[in-house]
């Protein structure tokens, strides 16, 4: 393992969000996410297997494993075999999990990959277990590993340039996604422990209804990763944009917006004899500052619930203003570092996070991640080709990927900006929803934006 490994002094205690990550992981519903991303060029398997390599060294956390250590607690552990397993094969074979879909993190690290290519076109799979790293932290590891990639295969003397690490910066990683529980007094961490979980782990969602009465009872499992994406090209995009502006608001807002009402209309063309009305979305923040610029693939993200009763789409002005008014105070107060503070604060008390999971509640109806453009999530610095990232031999075309997937949360989106395009990836549930029931269920969310923007898009 490299010097920058071993700054870190392995062992590092998990940390809360850690923690609630590999608590919260089922065999059935994996805390994993998947990255895809489609390049025109064909893969050099040895140079693209040594930049792996040498992006793990850089990113220490996905080269571990989770074992008891200091103080017998668990811990991250430097794997005696970091080197994910890489699945080699043509265009059109299957992304397959042999084993399941879930990442032991127990026994191996918490990466796989999967390379897929034909007709001098390539698609690579990065599937990572949400302990390990959240998508910033994601994006910064694959930005390494593209980089070390290109200066392998350049011809044309333009390589990407890899961007400053601080792999010591890991020791600390907790600090700045916390504003309570480190030095507050153990009563005031206990009320927040109580308040935070009430709001959070008290209050029923309503989910998704099933497409069919009989969905989830004949032992169908959709294939994975089971990702379906749709891209606005660049002039859409500009109307959407534009149309968030007329209403003032973002479009972020303006995503939220109609995705309450898509939610809305899916369960109303599905009848479902618990009808639940509390419609509510998740959304990961990104509690890094500026001084974790250089700090590796770590996992410093906190969730925010944005609810809405489903008799507010009703007044769909009314809605905008008020989601606008949820997301400034969430950015402005930090506010996704309540949920870590109170991750923090129940771990004061043995078992009662592991309690809290176990609850069968949906706690949110779906989720909703905005990366924005992952290439700029990268420190290398990267040529680039009409917008397009060049690396070596390869150039980015476009990126896919979705978070996790909870119980009882059905749908789960990332919404990704690259090339002055805006691509909605979305998943649902496997085990309820078959891929033309995805597809339904992303055609109801696009045909609002579309609506939003006017009408006239793509």
């Amino acid at each position: 393992m490299s010097a920058q490994a071993l700054q870190c002094r392995f062992p590092l205690y998990l940390t809360p969000i850690e923690t609630f990550m590999r608590l919260d992981d089922r065999p059935a519903y994996p805390m994993t996410f998947v990255v895809q991303m489609d390049f025109s060029g064909t893969v050099d398997r040895p140079a693209f297997e040594a930049a792996l390599d040498e992006g793990l060294r850089r990113h220490p956390l996905l080269s571990a494993v989770v074992q008891r250590a200091k103080g017998n607690r668990p811990c991250w552990v430097l794997a005696d075999d970091p080197f994910p397993p890489v699945d080699w094969a043509d265009e059109g074979v299957p992304v397959e999990c042999p084993d399941g879909e879930g990442i032991d993190i127990g026994s191996r690290t918490g990466l796989r990959v999967w390379v897929r290519q034909g007709d001098g076109a390539s698609r690579i799979v990065m599937q990572f277990h949400h302990a390990c790293c959240d998508g910033i932290g994601a994006y910064r590891f694959i930005g390494d590993v593209l980089a070390a990639y290109g200066a392998r295969t350049a011809t044309n003397g333009r390589c990407p340039e890899p961007g400053p690490i601080d792999a010591g910066l890991l020791r600390n990683r907790k600090n700045g996604i916390m504003d309570l529980a480190l030095n507050a007094r153990p009563t005031k961490v206990a009320w927040v422990a109580m308040r935070q979980g009430a709001r959070i782990f008290g209050r029923r969602a309503a989910p998704l209804h099933p497409p069919t009465p009989t969905s989830g009872r004949n032992g169908y499992v959709a294939p994975f990763p089971g990702v379906q994406t749709y891209r606005f090209d660049e002039a859409s995009y500009k109307r959407l944009r534009l149309a968030a502006v007329e209403h003032g608001v973002t479009v972020n807002d303006l995503l939220l917006g109609e995705l309450f009402q898509a939610m809305r209309e899916w369960n109303a063309r599905h009848p479902a004899r618990r009808n639940g009305r509390r419609l509510c979305i998740m959304m990961p923040t990104d509690l890094r500052g500026t001084e974790h610029f250089e700090m590796p693939a770590a996992n410093m993200t906190g969730y925010t619930f944005v609810a809405r009763h489903a008799s507010a789409c009703d007044r769909p002005e009314e809605l905008l203003r008020g989601i606008r008014n949820e997301t400034a105070l969430i950015k402005h107060e930090r506010r996704g570092t309540r949920f870590v503070d109170m991750i923090a604060a129940a771990l004061y008390v043995r078992g009662l996070l592991r309690l809290a999971l176990s609850a069968r509640r949906c706690l949110s109806t779906a989720v909703l991640s905005n990366v924005g453009d992952p290439s700029r999530r990268f420190t290398a610095r990267f040529p680039r080709e009409k917008g397009r990232a060049v690396c070596g031999n390869l150039v980015l075309e476009s990126f896919s990927g979705v978070p996790p997937l909870r119980p009882k949360t059905r749908a789960t989106i990332s919404i990704f900006t690259y090339r002055r395009q805006l691509g909605i990836s979305l998943r649902c549930d496997p085990y309820l929803f078959r891929p033309e029931d995805t597809a339904e269920q992303l055609a109801i969310f696009v045909d609002r934006l579309r609506l939003a923007a006017g009408g006239a898009m793509d």
